[in-house]
């Protein structure tokens, strides 16, 4: 079992074709937690209902229900620093936030239990076994 789960670790493939053309795959078993959530969009800053995944490396939006191919956003769990409640920061209840070091993103989810779902989910897989060995260390 061991031999499977290791092999799990690498939920989105990338393949390269002719066109050089990276396309990402969520495998159905690999995902911990999806639904609807609305995200706010890069650079128009709308507002756009999404299918979002989590897997224990990703979290990754569609445009479809069922869609496992070609997410329209694909984060790195391993690259979020927070999650967390972002009501005040959008003035729209049941939002929440993922900073990255790179951008914030905003998403509202349908309920409050929802939101908070999302939130300890997201924020179980951001916490890192290695991560905390090596805070442990520097207190020895």
């Amino acid at each position: 079992q061991t031999g499977a789960r290791a092999s799990r670790l690498c939920v989105l493939r990338r393949s390269v074709g002719p066109a050089m053309s990276a396309e990402i795959v969520v495998h159905r078993g690999d995902i911990i937690k999806e639904g609807w959530l609305i995200k706010q969009s890069k650079h128009i800053k709308e507002w756009r209902k999404r299918w979002f995944v989590l897997t224990e490396q990703y979290i990754c939006s569609f445009k479809a229900q069922g869609e496992l191919r070609n997410p329209t956003e694909a984060i790195r769990l391993r690259e979020c620093t927070t999650v967390k409640k972002a009501d005040d920061d959008v003035g729209r209840e049941n939002s929440l936030r993922v900073d990255t070091p790179a951008r914030v993103f905003f998403l509202i989810a349908e309920t409050p239990a929802e939101r908070e779902a999302w939130i300890a989910n997201i924020g179980r897989l951001m916490v890192r076994p290695g991560v905390l060995l090596e805070e442990e260390e520097e207190y020895d």
